[in-house]
């Protein structure tokens, strides 16, 4: 990323416009070393990971639970739509709490409210604790997702719009990762010993994350308002520590309770926003596929093959989800080298003049073309009974093709609603989940109606249908959002970002 300016200089730097333009004052977040910034997202990531480990922490290791609980592998599933349900809810609550209370606070005490939760699932060992134990899949979710919805609140209030893509892809990166490794991990760690093992690990994993948030993290909230007061951070490292994350709202600029209470509403009032319900179409369908893939991965693979399945055990089946890490791991580095340079290359081409319509370009790619197909060779191979192998090649093109989508669309709807960029992402985040977290309780009866491979095959052609209410965004997006419900739609359109195509790269 490119060096934080003095707060001195002049708001262009390389032929880069500095938006928003940074004060002049050397506390606020925009003036901060990049040495500073980094290491807070280093952590910011960090706690991310282990806030979306936690939740998932059980998928893959469904045999023995099924044979504790007396019940079918299928309602163990169940775990992760309540899992993803605590996921899409948690920031509603959250989110506004964190302007009273700071960001940097509000994740601090969630993460160990999830802690909290781990230790509750793994004392879930008598065969009548099967509902309490989805209980606890809830609220792991509720809690570990909040670093989720603030992070891109964080990510705004540190970076200059020209690096936000970037630092969207990585904090997201890591978001995914830890829903993609945290079921591979607890499975191996769980294999040879009790499936409690699965969230054990989690418990310390979450602890050292915690130690990480108070040594390290630092309230990013700044008023840039005229006549704004912005109350000093205590230098000492002890006063900081407690000014940041205990009561007393040192920190943070001055709430009361009902501006706190009509905060709450702005995420119902982005969520019926008109360019939100057309990109949540889109996010809803080309993610909700994905977990759709995911739902019933472990339990085909896991079945005898003589009724169909594959065989795998709890320990190949862990082996096999690596196939996410290749996904992950491809959609990390297009996001690196594309989220940010397509965008301000299609600006340069156009006057140098910013739209956020031209972060949607970088979706082409992963969600036309790699999803639908993937999607359509999942169920190729599972209804023909193909080789692993083939499941393995879809896998990595659905997951290329999903997780990169998420940080392109959230910081596109983060820009749509700049002055609130928790609230967009906390919608964004509930509907992304929406659809994924009912295709549990639905799946099977889906593929017995049409058999599997025309499941997958109808989600292909949805994934291609739903591309299109990209597409109108991309045509009348400025249109669209002046629609906005209760003026919300503050965005930075009409700036002039960069000079030429050559200051891309700087």
């Amino acid at each position: 990323m490119p060096g934080t300016p003095d707060a001195k200089h002049e708001h262009v730097q390389n032929g880069v416009t500095l938006i928003p333009r940074p004060s002049d004052d050397p506390r606020d977040p925009l003036n901060w070393p990049m040495s500073k910034k980094l290491g807070i997202v280093a952590v910011l990531c960090f706690a991310v990971f282990a806030g979306f480990v936690a939740p998932l922490a059980g998928q893959l290791n469904v045999k023995s639970q099924s044979t504790l609980y007396k019940q079918s592998t299928v309602h163990i599933a169940w775990q992760n739509s309540a899992a993803s349900a605590g996921l899409a809810t948690g920031g509603f609550f959250f989110a506004p709490v964190s302007f009273k209370l700071g960001r940097s606070s509000t994740i601090f005490w969630t993460l160990v409210a999830c802690l909290l939760t781990q230790v509750w699932a793994a004392e879930m060992t008598h065969k009548n604790q099967f509902n309490s134990f989805i209980v606890s899949r809830f609220f792991s979710g509720f809690f570990g997702g909040v670093t989720g919805v603030l992070g891109p609140r964080i990510l705004v209030d540190l970076f200059f719009l020209h690096q936000r893509g970037r630092a969207f892809t990585a904090f997201h990166w890591c978001l995914n990762f830890g829903s993609v490794a945290g079921p591979t991990l607890s499975a191996f760690i769980s294999s040879n010993g009790s499936w409690t093992l699965e969230f054990w690990w989690t418990v310390g994993l979450l602890g050292f994350t915690v130690i990480l948030c108070f040594l390290f993290m630092h309230e990013t909230s700044w008023v840039r308002e005229p006549e704004a007061v912005n109350a000093p951070a205590p230098e000492g490292f002890v006063a900081n520590r407690i000014a940041t994350f205990f009561p007393g709202n040192k920190v943070t600029p001055k709430s009361t309770w009902r501006q706190t209470g009509r905060t709450a509403a702005i995420p119902f009032l982005v969520a019926v926003s008109p360019v939100t319900l057309i990109l949540s179409v889109f996010t809803l369908i080309s993610f909700g596929f994905y977990i759709a893939m995911n739902a019933v991965t472990p339990v085909f693979l896991q079945k005898p093959e003589k009724i169909g399945g594959y065989g795998f055990t709890t320990i190949q089946n862990a082996y096999f989800s690596f196939v996410h890490w290749i996904g992950i791991l491809i959609a990390l580095a297009y996001g690196h080298f594309v989220s940010d340079r397509l965008p301000l290359y299609i600006a340069a081409r156009n006057g140098g003049i910013w739209k956020p319509e031209y972060r949607l370009h970088a979706l082409w790619i992963p969600a036309l073309i790699f999803n639908p197909i993937g999607l359509g060779i999942f169920g190729a191979a599972l209804e023909h009974h193909m080789h692993w192998i083939v499941i393995a090649v879809s896998q990595v093109f659905v997951t290329f093709g999903s997780l990169a989508m998420i940080p392109i669309t959230v910081n596109y709807i983060c820009e749509s609603f700049v002055k609130h960029p928790a609230e967009a992402s906390i919608t964004g985040n509930c509907l992304r989940l929406l659809f994924g977290l009912s295709v549990a309780f639905y799946i099977n009866e889906w593929i017995a109606d049409v058999n599997v491979g025309w499941t997958y095959g109808m989600m292909a052609f949805f994934d291609v249908f739903s591309f299109g209410f990209i597409v109108l965004l991309m045509w009348k997006g400025h249109q669209i959002r002046e629609w906005t419900v209760a003026g919300l739609n503050d965005t930075e359109e009409g700036e002039k970002v960069v000079e030429t195509a050559k200051s891309i790269d700087s």
